[in-house]
């Protein structure tokens, strides 16, 4: 079945609904055809919505904002400005046609050139950027350097082979920039594109003829418009990109807010002819390697490689593992060794193969219990709650309880760290001994460029459970220095002196509790477990007094 994409909006406040105002109509022009694609939206709101293939419209706006300004927009044609009052009285819009004249671009046929600028095949390390089936306004492209005098044949882009469609149409568009941002439309008729594959794309863009001139350049970005799911099988769609140290990588809500611009670019390119003028500089490209020696990037590549060989492990998929049935959940666990428990608490989104260095080590000393968290790896969450670290100790208390532990030692990575103070905290009695790497007590100890990444992939709408764990960062830990005076246990309080989680933030855990010792490991990142496990496992091993 075919999905027309109407922005809903939903305001919540307490625990009630504000007031709001759904509004329907179509967009017309002077000749009474409807205008497809069109762009409706509240300035300086993420409010908006788009028509469908028929010039339909549906959204919701807030009493709140009733008073702003909705402005109804589409290539080829004048903005028109409306209030909500004005939207009541005939939500049927005309536009009026732009009777634009295209500059003439002469390039001779004599020095005409071809060209690729931008990615021309996928690299090695990518992330995803998402699209949202709710949002249809949301638009994410890149910027691409041109010549003075280029004409655009086409627009190649790849989308990520975990997509799941059974078609989707897209809407292309291109602007000029100003402050390196988007600025003013460069089309005079939409450019729609349908696809049901996945991977590299092709956009053919002779016949529109495009031509520019004296621009150095452009932005391209993709709106998703409509889409066909698959049967039974939940909407995916994302275009991969690539982190880069310049900031091409381009994000808005809706045609009527503020453009927004990080570090990175879509995994895409343009097809271009042109005509160099005299002095003018060439484009060169920038290498695949760009921001190879940026140290966050090399990081990213390190743990690529790290879950890819923990992968290969038997960790996180051992035949022996188990389950334990909670009502909304259920629990996945392995065990390893014999002696006194030792619990392993992996990180956000990871699972128990990010301990495939310490957990053949560990079990030679310890009965070693690796845990999936609630929702993650094999461990299943059937609720609907947003996620919480009080959330994630209470399931630990239970699998205490299920496998009858009177006392144990808790080695938590990051968000494993923030389980385990909380769990010491509320249970110290079972307790011997604690060990967090990479922990925070709230959101301000995390390193604000990755909360900055954290909201640029919440605002791009990432489904499912990705988009809790997301705002589990963002808006938790809240451990407080009153429940930290409840731990006397001995506790290991660790960092690399590259982490994510501020220095001074991983100190002042380590003051907080009574009979803490600080370890900040030299040359490392939050990934200490990958990076440096002999030193990680010594340290620890020390600590526990094997």
């Amino acid at each position: 079945m075919r999905k027309f994409l109407y922005s809903i909006l939903f305001v919540i406040a307490g625990s009630g609904i504000k007031a709001q105002t759904t509004f329907e109509g179509s967009v017309k022009n002077k000749d009474n055809d409807f205008i497809p694609y069109c762009s409706i939206g509240i300035k300086n709101t993420k409010i908006g919505t788009i028509t469908n293939e028929k010039g339909a419209y549906k959204f919701l706006i807030p009493d709140s904002l009733k008073d702003k300004e909705i402005v109804f927009s589409s290539v080829g044609y004048f903005d028109k400005i409306v209030s909500a009052n004005e939207l009541k009285r005939n939500s049927h819009i005309i536009l009026d046609d732009k009777a634009t004249a295209l500059q003439e671009v002469v390039i001779s046929a004599k020095k005409l050139k071809e060209k690729i600028i931008g990615q021309k095949s996928r690299p090695f390390l990518t992330f995803s950027k998402m699209f949202d089936k709710n949002v249809p306004t949301i638009e994410q492209g890149n910027i691409f350097e041109i010549y003075q005098k280029t004409r655009l044949e086409s627009y190649n882009f790849y989308i990520i082979p975990s997509s799941k469609y059974a078609q989707i149409t897209l809407k292309l568009n291109i602007y000029s920039l100003k402050n390196d941002r988007p600025d003013k439309s460069l089309l005079k008729e939409n450019i729609i594109y349908k696809t049901s594959s996945i991977g590299w794309q092709n956009i053919n863009l002779s016949n529109y003829k495009l031509l520019f001139n004296g621009l150095d350049q452009i932005a391209i970005t993709l709106q998703l418009v409509e889409y066909k799911p698959l049967a039974d099988t939940e909407f995916v769609f994302g275009v991969s990109a690539k982190k880069t140290l310049s900031k091409n990588l381009l994000f808005r809500y809706q045609s009527q807010g503020n453009w927004e611009a990080y570090e990175g670019s879509f995994i895409s390119n343009i097809n271009i002819s042109y005509s160099k003028d005299p002095g003018e500089k060439e484009i060169v490209e920038a290498k695949e390697a760009e921001a190879q020696n940026d140290p966050n990037t090399k990081t990213f590549v390190e743990v690529y490689k790290n879950r890819e060989k923990a992968q290969k492990t038997m960790y996180g998929k051992n035949k022996e593992g188990k389950y334990m049935e909670l009502q909304d959940a259920k629990i996945y666990y392995e065990t390893y060794g014999k002696g006194e428990p030792l619990i392993l608490l992996h990180g956000n989104n990871g699972s128990i193969a990010d301990f495939y260095q310490q957990i053949p080590f560990f079990s030679k000393y310890y009965r070693v219990i690796a845990i999936d968290t609630r929702g993650q790896g094999r461990s299943t969450d059937l609720s609907t709650n947003e996620y919480s670290y009080q959330q994630f100790a209470a399931d630990l208390f239970k699998l205490t309880q299920h496998l009858k532990l009177d006392k144990i030692n808790i080695l938590g990575w990051s968000d494993g760290g923030n389980t385990g103070l909380i769990f010491n905290a509320e249970h110290p009695e079972l307790v011997n001994k604690l060990i967090t790497i990479g922990a925070n007590l709230n959101p301000n100890g995390v390193e604000e460029d990755l909360i900055n990444t954290f909201k640029q992939q919440l605002s791009a709408n990432t489904t499912g459970t990705n988009q809790r764990l997301i705002r589990l960062m963002l808006n938790q830990p809240n451990i407080t220095t009153e429940q930290l005076n409840h731990i006397n246990n001995p506790v290991l309080v660790m960092a690399g002196n590259n982490d994510v989680i501020k220095e001074a933030h991983t100190k002042s855990i380590q003051a907080a509790i009574r009979n803490a010792t600080l370890q900040i490991i030299p040359n490392a990142s939050h990934y200490v477990p990958f990076e440096q496990p002999e030193k990680l496992n010594e340290l620890v091993l020390k600590f526990l007094g094997k």
